[in-house]
């Protein structure tokens, strides 16, 4: 039995181990040590199961192993029958900033917010994080920053810490039923930051411990809360990280240290590794100014994958989602916002950018929004005032026509600056966003 089991951990952790290492990574670099945990656990189990072992609370046999898998099926998104799922979703940040918890819950309790995100007709939650809400033990109530929690509507996160908090949290949106995509939002609880990595020891106070951020710490991290998580049936994927930019490129004309496609494929190779259950959502670049791609084209963070067409991401396809983010004048005033013939202009370019891949990958929007003409911070409905209105009308009428449904709205809460959120300050529900939604989901 012993020789047996050693002989399959080997053929094992050779299967999981080829990847990292086609993708460059030396097994033996002290970061990427920190990911063995995460590949060695999936090894062993897969070496018991192969046997016929398994510990309590169930063990699992090799007919399924991976049951309660999504997969990607001819560009759609399907559950371990096989039934097409539609993810009509909404990011809720909070775990992601000095907060390290669900935002508004100086007002409404945690669960409360879960269960109205479902009775308006959301079933996927996104959920930004940061190492920070892995590592940081300073309860949540009393963290850098803090904004009261009422302990009332709230009793169970007094005390916590931010993980504890996530802890509880999954599982609560599991037990409701909402699907979940963890998205590795930034290295930063601070700001939005370029890359996955930081190795600039001027922004080293932009880090948890004040110290360099690896790709290794990134790939160890993805893999921790896949592998924790792993047990919640809701639980679908993980959104690698948020809107690459600045010095970062596809696959060529730059450092390599700034690739984007063999760092998402390192990426998802430990996270399958850690939990093959999940989707891989990967977003896209701002250009990558190859000669190949038309680099005139604006686009917003994360919402350019030309080089997919021509330098294909080697992730495996019934796991692979690309998750492109767009917005309108609310956010980013666009060059091609300002054309005589707007908004007739704006399918020719979303084709270019990501719409030329849904037939044959998933594609699912993974950010999108704004004010909607109404209670923007300059007083006009936001920024791009009535234009912005037009721009999400013109999107919505383009996903429908191309029959690309699913994505996820920013955001539920109404503190986000440039966009407000489903709910108002007064927790009053935006119906002109919802009929929106709801015209884009079909019901």
């Amino acid at each position: 039995m012993n020789r047996i089991i050693e002989g399959l951990i080997h053929r094992a952790f050779q299967a999981f181990a080829a990847p990292l290492m086609a993708a460059g990574v030396s097994l033996l670099r002290p970061g990427t040590i920190r990911l063995l945990p995460a590949i060695a656990g999936t090894v062993l189990l897969s070496a018991l199961t192969a046997c016929g072992g398994g510990g309590g609370g169930g063990g699992a046999s090799g007919a399924n192993a991976t049951a309660g898998a999504y997969s990607v099926q001819s560009g759609k998104i399907h559950d371990a029958s096989g039934r097409e799922i539609q993810i009509r979703g909404v990011s809720h940040f909070g775990f992601n900033n000095p907060n390290l918890r669900p935002e508004y819950l100086w007002k409404m309790g945690w669960k409360q917010q879960i269960a109205q995100m479902k009775s308006l007709g959301f079933n996927a939650i996104r959920v930004p994080f940061v190492p920070d809400t892995l590592y940081s033990t300073t309860p949540v109530v009393n963290g850098p920053g803090q904004i009261y929690i009422d302990p009332a509507l709230n009793p169970e996160l007094i005390g916590k810490t931010p993980l504890q908090v996530l802890d509880l949290w999954m599982a609560e949106a599991d037990r409701q039923g909402m699907y979940i995509l963890l998205d590795f939002h930034s290295v930063s609880m601070v700001r939005l930051y370029p890359t996955w990595f930081l190795s600039n020891p001027a922004d080293f106070n932009l880090v948890y411990n004040n110290q360099a951020y690896t790709k290794e710490d990134w790939v160890h991290d993805l893999a921790f809360v896949a592998r924790r998580y792993a047990h919640l049936a809701h639980f679908l994927g993980i959104d690698l990280y948020n809107e690459p930019n600045g010095n970062v490129r596809w696959n060529s004309g730059a450092d390599p240290i700034y690739f984007w496609k063999a760092a998402a494929e390192l990426a998802s190779a430990a996270v399958l590794a850690a939990n093959p259950k999940l989707l891989i959502f990967v977003q896209g670049i701002n250009g990558n100014y190859d000669g190949i791609e038309n680099s005139n084209i604006p686009s917003n963070w994360g919402e350019n994958f030309q080089p997919q067409a021509y330098q294909p991401l080697n992730i495996p396809n019934d796991k692979l989602v690309l998750t492109p983010h767009t917005y309108g004048p609310d956010v980013f005033a666009k060059s091609s916002f300002s054309a005589p013939n707007f908004p007739a202009n704006l399918a020719a370019d979303w084709n270019t950018l990501f719409g030329q891949f849904h037939r044959n990958h998933a594609v699912v929007i993974g950010e999108w929004g704004g004010w909607y003409g109404q209670g923007g911070p300059l007083g006009q409905g936001g920024a791009g005032g009535q234009q912005d209105v037009t721009w999400q009308n013109a999107f919505v009428d383009y996903l429908i026509g191309k029959g690309m449904r699913n994505g996820f709205h920013w955001a539920y809460t109404h503190n986000s600056s440039d966009t407000g959120g489903i709910i108002d300050d007064g927790l009053n529900v935006r119906q002109d966003k919802m009929a929106l939604l709801r015209r884009l989901w079909g019901t």
